[in-house]
């Protein structure tokens, strides 16, 4: 069985293992990365991985779970964003994976982390194309169906390709210095989260459903 650490001793590994100041921004890039995958398969879970489930939203409230459906796609798209922006904007410094491979001091491992950086930042092209002319700012041309360029194509696969390219740079990090790359990808549903909603939903249209069929019975003659 693996090891289970706390939150505060994985952070306090990150900063005994890692030069300063990497240390604690791997910590904090491990919690943005980790949250972000978690968005993702509560998404993914709701909207495309079962059929089953999107009848269920489609039958207890349609307009709401397809709102829902609209900002969550769009949390992802900026979390995306977030997480690959420039090292520094408008003289503040992000926390982004693209300021990794100015914080390792080893030639090789800082050439890897350059080129799965610019991998990365070419796999959110897509989100930054839509964070910039239609989630953060509205594109006038685009607003009115003028000829403007039209946005990047956005689907789930752009999507698991450029969580795969911050994994790798995630990973890489931890290889070199913990010897234990994260599985980000196998992100745990927290108590109360998709399946408990789900639950709750079905057992609410089942009762719905028998209710109806006593009040038919209860008018047939």
């Amino acid at each position: 069985m693996g090891e289970s650490l706390t939150a505060q001793q994985v952070r306090d590994r990150s900063i005994a293992a890692m030069p300063v100041p990497l240390g604690e921004e791997h910590y904090a890039l491990l919690n943005e990365v980790t949250w972000l995958h978690v968005k993702w398969a509560d998404f993914r879970s709701l909207y495309a991985d079962s059929p089953a489930a999107v009848d269920l939203l489609n039958t207890a409230a349609p307009a709401f779970f397809g709102e829902l459906q609209r900002m969550m796609w769009e949390d992802v798209l900026l979390h995306l964003c977030r997480l690959t922006d420039p090292p520094k904007s408008f003289g503040h410094d992000n926390l982004s994976v693209r300021r990794l491979p100015e914080l390792v001091p080893k030639p090789a491992v800082k050439k890897q982390l350059q080129s799965l950086a610019d991998d990365a930042e070419s796999k959110t092209a897509f989100a930054r194309d839509w964070r910039n002319r239609r989630l953060a700012h509205k594109d006038l041309q685009l607003a009115i169906g003028s000829t403007a360029q039209q946005l990047e194509t956005a689907s789930r696969q752009h999507v698991e390709d450029a969580l795969a390219a911050i994994r790798r740079i995630m990973n890489c990090i931890e290889q070199e210095y913990l010897k234990c790359p994260m599985s980000y990808a196998l992100a745990i549903e927290p108590l109360g989260g998709v399946a408990s909603l789900l639950l709750r939903l079905r057992k609410g249209i089942d009762a719905e459903r028998v209710e109806c069929e006593k009040l038919l019975r209860g008018n047939t003659p």
